[in-house]
Parts: structure tokens; C-alpha cells; sequence
């Protein structure tokens, strides 16, 4: 454990400081201004890239909206490109806050995922600095035209820093790509410690490095089956234990079925992202080839949709539970403390 903390304090120090100098800048008057930068850098769209931005999102908007009927075209503006368009459909986000999908309509890491993995599946070898520059900027450009907001910023930093130790044929865990990423981001842009989105993506993704694959293999020695649901479960097993509480501090409700409903429309995200990626850049070009790929995305959309308004009209989806600072700050303290229970166990176990 000591050499744990040894390997990983000055980096821990270093994002302990700068809490506190978002902490001391934004007490008193000035709080609600500092609310106002916590989401985004390129929030202000009077400026570059900001108004790009908001240009290729309202077009984006206007071409879902054309081809795709409500709530569908909603969810595919979120998927997409990560607006919320969903105010003017509020029984549908009541629907995906009830059942605890309401993070599939935020661009998250998980785009920036799948377009680098589509890139380099181009490209051919992962291995050549050329590909990997490549796919960083691809990437890049995809990340600010959603905005750039905190989960993206995340996953497209760790990509890089995962790729580049690898192509020089090292070796980095998960915890390190994750913190070392924390604290690039924190020393660009301190008020990101402020945003919810910047909490909950560093959370969950904490939670899969931790025990994705471990509640995943478990899973499958449990229910005797490599079915493809088993996967996502674990997955959003792995991810609730860590963004549960800072869930019902921030919003004062827990989803009760998420567990259930994440498996089994989760599988229909990847293609119907995918598939509206491409949607978005060629429906200007061919109205034809926009139609065909709007027809070929609906099944996918109406499965979700479904299954969502389904499952959300049991009076026991979701409860109201709050959290308080105390309650959460001790959470996390015995998470960590299992954590290092289950790693002490493991050297132990590899030991013999």
C-alpha cells in the first residue's frame, strides 16, 4: 500500500491543489461565474471554435429532425453529437432518467471509442506513428465538434497517452492512464473539477478499471454463459458502484432497474452511433443515401425507445434518494479501502 502511495503522490498532490485553488477562487460572489466555465472551454460560441461548433450541431439537429421521426431523432442528436434536445420530449427524458439510460444521450468516451477504433481499422496497423497521429487527430476533430466536453476530453487524452506508451512497447494500467489524464485536463482547465459530467466520467471509468473484469468473469462462472449481455452488465455493474452516490448528491434519484435496462438496449448504441456518424456528414450531400441509412437506423432507435418507455411505467424504476457530503465522502472511502483489499488479496493469490 506504501508503495502505492509513494508511486502515485506527487500526482495526487498536484490535483489536491489545484481542488483547492478552485475551491478558494470560487467562494463568495464570484461562484455562479465560476458555475459558468465548468463545462466546457469552448463554451462561448460568439468565438472559434465555439461558433463552429454551434453551426455543425444546429445543422446536425435540423438533418435528424428531417429524416427521423420524435423521440428518435432526439435520441440520435444525443448519441451523436451530445445535444440535449430532449426538453422538448420531456416524458421521454423522464423515461431515460426513471430506467438510468439517461447517459447514453451524452457524448461520452465511449464515440470517441468507436471512432478511433473505425479509423484505425482503415488505416491497418495500430503500430505506425503515422496511423496513430492519424486517428489522434480524427479524433481530435470529432471531440470539438461535440463540444469538447469533459468526457471526451478524457477519453481522447487517455487514447493518446495509451497508444504512444504502447507504440514505444511499454506497458501503463488503466489507474495511471486515468490519474495522469485527471491532471493534464485540471492544469488546462481548473474549473472542470466543477463539472458533474467531468465526475461521473472519471468515475465510471475508475469503476471499470477497478472491477470490469472481475464482476464481468464473475458474471459468467454466475449464469454459465458467454451470452453478449453478460458483458454490458458487468459493465454497468462496474460503473454504478462508483457514480451511484455522486448521482443521488447531484440529482436526489437512483434508477432501480438500470441494471436490467442497460443490457438490453446498450448492444443497439455502437451501430446506431456509428451508422449516425456517417449520417450526419453525408445527408447534405444525397438525399437518397441519407434516407436509406435513416431507414437502416430506425430498428436499432425504435428498440431502445421502446424498451425504455416499457420498463419506465413501473412505479418502482427509480426512488428519491439523497445523499449527503458526509454519506459520500465515506462511500468512497470504503471503496478504496476494498480496493486495496482485493488487490492485497490478489498479489497474495498470484504469489503462491
Amino acid at each position: 500500500m506504501f508503495k502505492i502511495l509513494k508511486y502515485y503522490l506527487p500526482l495526487l498532490l498536484i490535483i489536491i491543489v489545484a481542488c483547492l485553488r478552485v475551491y478558494f477562487n470560487c467562494m463568495g460572489s464570484v461562484k455562479d461565474a465560476c458555475l459558468e466555465k465548468r463545462e466546457s472551454i469552448f463554451s462561448d460560441e460568439s468565438k472559434f471554435p465555439g461558433k463552429q461548433i454551434s453551426k455543425f450541431r444546429e445543422r446536425s439537429i435540423n438533418i435528424s429532425r428531417k429524416y427521423l421521426p420524435s423521440p428518435h431523432s432526439e435520441l440520435l442528436i444525443g448519441m451523436v453529437i451530445g445535444a440535449d434536445e430532449l426538453e422538448k420530449i420531456p416524458a421521454f427524458k423522464e423515461a431515460l432518467k426513471t430506467t438510468g439510460t439517461i447517459h447514453v444521450v451524452v457524448v461520452s468516451g465511449f464515440n470517441v471509442s468507436l471512432v478511433a477504433s473505425l479509423i484505425m481499422s482503415v488505416l491497418g496497423s495500430k503500430y505506425k506513428m503515422r496511423n496513430l497521429l492519424i486517428s489522434q487527430l480524427f479524433t481530435f476533430s470529432y471531440s470539438v465538434m461535440t463540444g469538447f466536453e469533459p468526457p471526451v476530453i478524457r477519453a481522447w487524452i487517455m487514447g493518446g497517452v495509451v497508444s504512444l506508451v504502447k507504440y514505444y512497447g511499454r506497458d501503463i494500467n488503466g489507474f495511471t492512464a486515468l490519474l495522469f489524464t485527471a491532471l493534464v485536463m485540471i492544469i488546462i482547465w481548473p474549473y472542470f473539477l466543477l463539472s458533474v459530467s467531468f465526475q461521473l466520467s472519471f468515475l465510471a471509468t475508475l469503476g471499470l478499471i477497478v472491477f470490469g473484469n472481475g464482476i464481468v468473469e464473475g458474471l459468467r462462472k454466475l449464469f454459465k454463459t458467454e451470452a453478449f449481455f453478460i458483458e454490458d452488465l458487468g459493465t454497468t455493474i462496474s460503473a454504478q458502484v462508483f457514480v451511484l452516490p455522486i448521482v443521488s448528491y447531484y440529482f436526489g434519484r437512483v434508477s432501480i432497474i438500470s441494471f436490467l435496462v442497460n443490457p438490453l438496449v446498450l448492444w443497439t448504441v455502437p451501430i446506431a452511433t456509428v451508422i449516425g456518424t456517417f449520417f450526419m456528414f453525408v445527408a447534405g450531400l444525397s438525399s437518397v443515401v441519407a434516407k436509406i441509412m435513416s431507414i437502416v437506423m430506425y430498428p436499432f432507435l425504435n428498440i431502445f425507445t421502446v424498451v425504455v418507455n416499457y420498463f419506465s411505467r413501473f412505479s418502482f424504476s427509480s426512488i428519491n434518494f439523497v445523499l449527503g457530503t458526509v454519506p459520500v465522502i465515506i462511500y468512497y472511502f470504503l471503496v478504496i479501502l476494498l480496493i486495496f483489499f482485493i488487490n492485497k488479496k490478489r498479489r497474495k493469490s498470484e504469489e503462491k
